[in-house]
């Protein structure tokens, strides 16, 4: 692994805080090597098509030359795109990703009763699972990243930011565009795109796409290197069609469909739990006066050293340290099959346009089998209570009336001492699953045209979903038999001896449980922006206000939650609805002190849904129900600076102060007796994130620009909940290691050039470094005793591309590119998971170099 050292993170900040410059939202145009001068960037995140520069908010976009030559296709693919702003792969499936823009992120946990506080959205079409968020086969434009709640025009559920992926329409001109591609690990691809002009009115574009790649570790289990971890294989098909209904209306309809089939990246197991009591003596902590039970990891490392691992060649490695070697027994390939159609029609009047989106989105997700542990066929010492006393000296039993004459047959107690304890073939964790979400949703706009000092939108947004799950886990949950079944409670003056005499003090109990569920929600908000500028659509001064109301509505109807299926009792708890509503908006304030210098202040408010955990306990004899949580609320400060000069150097600045409250918090709940936990999500969290960006572009000259981003966050905690050893619920926030998923530091700097060669024949070339410092995933010291180990790690990523276009061969334009990703090869934790009172944790690795070229052929 690469490790970082202070020197070299001070040069790289003091370099960027330097150069002042800031890469995507800056990215180059196709025209722009042959000028020397920046382009102008289009955007339309206030629902209309406007200068990025006078857009009086935090936003990036990146261009269709720049997503294709960096091979930017999917969600995960976005963390170097803008500052503050990571993104990082899923778990158990290919197609997941919890995103963080400014601290913020989206649920790790992908039970459909949460809602993720990012909003990505296709072509203005929101998606509400991130898991659903798969763009290969689109035919991208470009992509927009908007920082801060976007509460207004983007709604509930954007408290963070929201990305906006725009797809190109089909061309005047007929064209017919292929592309193949090679890469190491056995990548290969293959795209096409036919457009077939305008005929009479009506446009059309046809895409397909094919990519597959081996996987990055290899499972010893797996004889086939392409469904070894990290592999995938994804079919995809996109069909748009525009036609122009009349001289003013136009309708729009685009549909896509993806199938990727693969294994997700490899979980290792990290680290174990070893005995070592946590907290003082008794397992407990005291904090601020309050005593709070800590975690205790079961002893999974005595458990491993009793056991055998059947596979030859395979063995129990436990480590941190990225492996080469894997070892999955029961590892099956992970599906997702993402279709989508959306209809569009807008009608361009004088004094507004009118805008109907009608969309409809579905997804399915069949994980056939997830290998949390990595250690192969593991065979250890199993806990049943038929054989509890197997193996135990026939002393010690001879003290047990039930088996000795007259209650038992002579010799009962020696046959006993004689019996092996017995074993059993059993993961740490594995587990199958079956997902499927369905989401329509309807949007009507009125936008205004013209000229005049004052601009508005109105518009009114329903959305549906529908969706369910079952997930079925297999655990191995070790028992310290010594504790539950030899203790003082249990056998008195006698327990020393039982705990002395016990053959395999750690024995695992196979623990089926199986989550089950459908769930639903429905969505109605109405919304209004309006900007008023006294000298024109182009003066100096402008005011914009915002306002949107939304009304939410959420059901559950979960059957399962452990090892059997609800009894009617129970069922009756596990059936609910809840509503939520709330107003959001913002006030901006800006200022054009020039054509090139743009000043602004920003005031918005957000809301995330609630919504229902659906892994809590219920208890029909406690008469604890499925509890819903409430929303969660945002108030965010911003000022910005937007700035060009001389037509070379761009240069924007954004400082911001966000008031999170009522954060959603999964708050332990000790079970009377210890060594057991509930959870419940409580409304009780209170977060300050302040933080500033800077981004831009400095074009030296025709043909070298540098570009780059940096952005630092600072977030405070100030009120997370934990419930001590009597149940009252306290502050704890002094517990916490800090936020989870929230890197004080991202940092990017490329350099870009491009040179004419011949006619139109150019060479484009990008050496681009992106620096993420490490982060928490599980910072509550109290639940995560693996809470180090599960830490993402800070890594600095060198990816470059060389790319040749614009040579003729017969008439068609003809490009090669050669590209390499994460160049120097560094290791480093992408994602994790502390399973905690089981006792281990697994990580998972970001992506090893991976390198390749293309080549594409247009007609």
């Amino acid at each position: 692994m690469i490790h970082h050292n202070r020197a070299s993170k001070s040069v790289l900040l003091a370099g960027i805080a330097t150069i002042f410059v800031s890469q995507p939202a800056f990215a180059q145009g196709a025209d722009e090597g042959a000028s020397g001068k920046l382009d102008e960037i289009v955007v339309t995140a206030n629902k209309r098509s406007e200068d990025l520069q006078q857009a009086p908010l935090a936003i990036s976009a990146v261009s269709a030359e720049q997503l294709e030559l960096r091979g930017l296709t999917e969600v995960k693919d976005l963390s170097a795109i803008a500052p503050n702003v990571s993104i990082l792969g899923g778990t158990t499936n290919a197609s997941a990703a919890v995103v963080s823009i400014r601290g913020i992120p989206s649920a790790a946990d992908e039970t459909q009763g949460f809602d993720s506080p990012i909003g990505l959205y296709l072509d203005g079409v929101f998606l509400a699972r991130s898991s659903a968020a798969s763009f290969e086969v689109a035919d991208i434009e470009r992509v927009e990243v908007l920082r801060g709640p976007q509460g207004t025009l983007f709604g509930r559920n954007t408290t963070g930011g929201a990305i906006n992926f725009i797809t190109k329409k089909p061309s005047n001109d007929a064209s017919l565009k292929v592309s193949a591609g090679y890469g190491n690990y056995g990548l290969w691809s293959a795209k096409a795109v036919l457009n077939s002009g305008d005929l009479g009115g009506v446009r059309l574009s046809l895409g397909g796409i094919h990519r597959q790649r081996n996987g990055t570790v290899d499972n010893l289990l797996e004889p086939q290197n392409s469904r070894d971890p990290g592999s995938y294989k994804t079919d995809g098909l996109r069909f748009a069609a525009e036609i122009d209904a009349a001289d003013n209306v136009t309708i729009y309809n685009v549909f896509d469909y993806t199938r990727t089939k693969g294994q997700p990246p490899v979980q290792q197991l990290a680290e174990v739990g070893n005995g070592v009591v946590r907290g003082n003596a008794l397992g407990q902590l005291v904090y601020e006066g309050n005593t709070f039970a800590v975690v205790q990891p079961a002893n999974v490392a005595a458990y491993l050293a009793a056991s055998t691992v059947l596979e030859p060649g395979c063995g129990k490695v436990v480590s941190r340290a990225r492996q080469a070697t894997i070892c999955n027994e029961t590892d099956g390939p992970s599906t997702d099959k993402i279709w989508g159609n959306m209809f569009r029609i807008e009608a361009d009047l004088d004094a507004l346009t009118i805008r109907s989106t009608t969309a409809y989105r579905e997804w399915k997700n069949n994980i056939e089998g997830s290998d949390l542990d990595g250690l192969g066929s593991l065979r250890g010492p199993a806990f049943t209570s038929a054989s509890t006393l197997n193996g135990l000296p026939a002393g010690l039993l001879g003290f047990i009336p039930s088996l000795n004459p007259p209650l038992a047959p002579a010799g009962t107690a020696a046959f006993v001492a004689s019996q092996a304890v017995p074993t059993v073939v059993q993961p740490l964790f594995s587990a199958t699953n079956l997902r499927e979400q369905h989401q329509f949703s309807q949007e009507i706009e009125l936008v205004s045209n013209g000229d005049g000092p004052f601009q508005w939108v109105l518009g009114g947004f329903y959305f549906k979903e529908s969706g369910t799950e079952t997930n079925v886990q297999s655990i191995g949950f070790v028992l310290d038999t010594n504790a539950s079944v030899f203790s003082a409670a249990n056998f008195g003056g006698l327990a020393a001896g039982f705990q002395a005499g016990n053959p395999q003090r750690y024995r695992i109990v196979p623990s089926p449980s199986t989550l089950a569920y459908s769930a639903g929600g429905e969505s109605v908000a109405v919304y209004g922006q309006a900007s008023y500028r006294p000298g024109g659509k182009d003066g100096a001064f402008g005011v914009t206000l915002g306002l949107r109301y939304t009304w939410d509505k959420k059901n559950v109807n979960r059957t399962q939650n452990g090892a059997a299926p609800f009894a009617a009792a129970e069922q009756a708890l596990n059936t609910r609805n809840k509503s939520f509503s709330a107003p959001t908006g913002n006030l901006t304030i800006d200022y054009r002190a020039s054509d090139d210098i743009n000043v602004y202040a920003r005031i918005a408010r957000g809301y995330r849904s609630g919504g229902f955990n659906l892994r809590q306990s219920t208890s029909v004899a406690n008469n604890i129900p499925l509890i819903p949580f409430n929303v969660e609320k945002i108030w965010s400060y911003e000022i910005g600076l937007k700035t060009e000069f001389m037509n070379r150097v761009r240069l924007n600045f954004a400082a911001f102060h966000n008031v999170y409250t009522d954060q959603l918090a999964t708050i332990p709940i000790p079970i009377v007796g210890g060594g057991s936990f509930g959870t419940q999500t409580v409304n009780a969290g209170k977060t300050i994130y302040n933080g500033f960006e800077v981004e831009g572009q400095f074009k030296i000259s025709q043909n070298f620009s540098l570009d780059g981003n940096f952005g630092y966050l600072d977030v405070k905690v100030k009120d997370f909940p934990g419930a001590d050893i009597t149940g009252v619920t306290r502050n704890i926030s002094g517990l916490l290691n800090g936020p989870p998923y929230a890197p004080k530091y991202t940092a990017t700097i490329a350099g870009n050039l491009t040179v004419p060669l011949a006619n139109e024949t150019r060479l484009t070339a990008r050496l681009g470094y992106n620096y993420t410092s490490d982060y928490q995933m599980f910072p509550n010291s109290l639940t995560a005793p693996f809470s180090a180990t599960t830490k993402g790690d800070s890594r600095g990523l060198l990816d470059g591309q060389l790319r040749i276009d614009g040579f003729n061969l017969g008439g068609a334009k003809v490009g090669v590119t050669i590209w390499g990703k994460n160049l120097a090869n560094e290791a480093y934790i992408t994602r994790a998971v502390d399973f905690g009172q089981l006792g281990f944790a697994g990580v998972i690795y970001g992506d090893p170099r991976t390198f390749g070229a293309s080549l594409d052929i247009e007609f």
